[in-house]
């Protein structure tokens, strides 16, 4: 007789067999027990948990030559058919090969059919989610309200794929992941009546890899002790599984624990050397600082992921590590996992960040000189000092544009008097573009900045948090330093400008200023007018000396008026304003314009004069 694999010879023949499902099991026998089994079920669950078996179990309970009985004989006709899938009652279907509509007209049509030997006909459609919706849409009545004697059972392992109106017809019972402990039991049984010789960490470890299936557990068992030279060892169980081992990992956590790098790096080439992988390494390690995490926390591990004698060692483990450390090196391992996956040396990545564990401070150190010496942040510092030096020239040509104005005396006052009005509107003009643009209360761009990388970094992750609205208009815009009372952002665009300091300013003042710990006022620049004028304070005008004694006689409230006087008149009467004219079109704020000329016709009519005014040429 061929080789029956360890999950097929011991699947469960009766409700008792079952593992881990002690709430289904004693629910589905007590209906058996007292005839109430429902038209339909729902078996839902992860794999290897015992969703088919129990199905097969419950037909065998209802058709067997005794029955409805809890204990299946096994040895009836109808019990030995269904065993081997022969039944002619019992129909095991899988919906991942016959999920059309056509299959499911054809079990619609079988459906009328009265059973042949057994008390009941029994549909087994295992993973029932592949079917399609038309599929579904035609199993909708049949299910609902099948003969008499028939009966469906549903299996999934994705029960959210099943439609509500399917399920509404079903009784759902759901399968839970089975517990290490139960599965490691199980397994010394299976070992004991086999005359399998194992260790028990072996099994505890099969146990860990089935990950709460216990049909993976039995064939992890299987490929292990077809491997085994005499007993079972926890040794050969890693090998085989390509597994690192708890015990290398905890020297692992240990040597983070003690800062030792060159042990560190020494146990990694050595797990290399022996074929482990480095995935594998890693996903290990954080499973372990996962579980340290949980433990420091005060949490319960579930007991499908631990066995009862390894929590005290977790606990004693966890109490060498901060919890921020823990969560620090767990992001540092998601990363790097990350990482290598197209890294050109995985192995030189996993090396830097295993060392980079054992020394925080230098990492922190050598993150913040990053930070400051980054290409980018390179080049804008050398932009802002640029303007900067702009700026500054500007400002002292200034100054001494206005110490030569004033020393000029009478001459230069009266010929700024009678200059065109030009200069005096663009003066005006910049505080109109400064209001426009938020940034009325701009500090000097001469004022000295700093640049704080990790300042900026946890703002804008506490922007997030406060308000992701405000914190999307950061996309793409730079940090430009801070003063001791503003500081200063690049945005990307003329939109996110105006809706940083039109809308959100308020959230970003505030956050900066919790994280800075002073207040700060927020400054968007890259704009057109992003700073104000160097003279803002109105300076007192600058009036030949006669002037200045008539003003000094008049006393206060006098003021001089500017009047422009044409040359061949020298006193004309005062004009009255030309009728409004359409709009003309857009020209640009500061570009000088024309005087206009009236001909003799519109003058005329402006001054409602009888007749044409003598014409001088003539």
């Amino acid at each position: 007789m061929s080789y029956v694999a360890l999950y097929r010879r011991w699947r469960p023949e009766t409700f008792a067999d079952l593992v881990g499902q002690e709430h289904i099991s004693r629910t589905l026998a007590r209906a058996v027990t007292a005839g109430q089994t429902s038209h339909a079920y729902l078996f839902t669950g992860p794999r290897g948990t015992g969703k088919t078996s129990t199905a097969k179990i419950l037909a065998r309970a209802l058709n067997c030559a005794e029955g409805p009985t809890l204990t299946p004989c096994g040895v009836c006709p109808s019990c030995r058919a269904i065993s081997d899938g022969s039944s002619m009652d019992v129909f095991e279907i899988d919906a991942a090969s016959n999920r059309g509509i056509d299959e499911i007209r054809d079990l619609r049509e079988s459906v009328k059919f009265a059973p042949t030997v057994g008390h009941y006909k029994i549909y087994i459609i295992d993973e029932v989610h592949m079917l399609t919706t038309e599929a579904f849409n035609a199993l909708l009545k049949t299910l609902e309200e099948p003969p008499p004697q028939v009966l469906f059972i549903l299996a999934t392992t994705e029960p959210h794929k099943v439609p509500a109106t399917i399920q509404s017809r079903c009784q759902r019972y759901d399968f839970h992941r089975i517990t290490v402990t139960e599965i490691r039991d199980r397994l010394i049984h299976v070992c004991q009546e086999s005359g399998i010789a194992a260790d028990a960490d072996a099994l505890g470890i099969i146990a860990v890899q089935a990950d709460g299936g216990m049909r993976d557990a039995l064939s992890i068992l299987d490929q292990c002790t077809a491997l085994a030279e005499g007993a079972l060892t926890a040794e050969r169980v890693q090998e085989v599984l390509g597994l690192v081992g708890r015990a290398w990992i905890e020297k692992m956590a240990l040597h983070i624990a003690d800062r030792s790098a060159a042990p560190l790096i020494e146990q990694l080439g050595e797990l290399l050397q022996n074929g482990r992988e480095l995935k594998q390494i890693l996903a290990e390690l954080a499973q372990y600082f996962r579980s340290l995490m949980i433990v420091g926390v005060g949490g319960a591990l579930s007991a499908a992921e631990l066995a009862d004698a390894q929590a005290t060692v977790l606990k004693d483990a966890a109490a060498r590590f901060t919890q921020d450390e823990i969560m620090s090196i767990l992001r540092t391992l998601n990363e790097t996992m990350q990482e290598i996956r197209f890294a050109p040396q995985p192995r030189i990545a996993v090396e830097a960040m295993l060392i980079s564990l054992c020394r925080p401070s230098e990492a922190v150190s050598a993150e913040g000189a990053a930070v400051v010496s980054h290409p980018a942040d390179t080049a804008r510092i050398a932009r802002l000092e640029e303007e900067v030096r702009r700026l500054a020239a500007q400002l002292a040509a200034g100054g001494t544009a206005q110490t030569a104005a004033v020393g000029s005396g009478a001459a230069n006052a009266a010929a700024a008097v009678s200059k065109p009005t030009a200069q005096p509107a663009q003066k005006s003009a910049a505080p109109k573009r400064l209001a426009k643009s938020g940034n009325a209360d701009a500090p000097p761009s001469v004022a000295p900045r700093q640049l704080d990388g990790t300042l900026w970094k946890k703002f804008d992750a506490r922007l997030k948090e406060r308000n992701k609205l405000a914190a999307s208009l950061l996309s793409g815009a730079d940090y430009e330093g801070a003063t001791e009372t503003h500081f200063f952002v690049r945005p990307a665009t003329d939109m996110a400008r105006d809706y940083i300091m039109k809308r959100h300013r308020a959230v970003f003042e505030e956050v900066m200023s919790e994280l800075a710990g002073r207040p700060l006022r927020v400054v968007c620049t890259g704009g057109e007018e992003e700073m104000p004028p160097a003279a803002s304070v109105p300076q007192e005008p600058v009036y030949p000396a006669p002037v200045a004694e008539l003003l000094k006689i008049a006393g206060d409230g006098a003021r001089v008026e500017e009047v422009a006087a044409s040359a061949k008149n020298p006193a004309p009467k005062p004009q009255p304003s030309a009728p409004p004219k359409p709009a003309a079109p857009a020209v640009e704020e500061n570009a000088p314009y024309e005087v206009y000329e009236p001909t003799a016709d519109e003058e005329a009519e402006m001054f409602d004069y009888d007749e044409l005014p003598p014409d001088e040429n003539t």
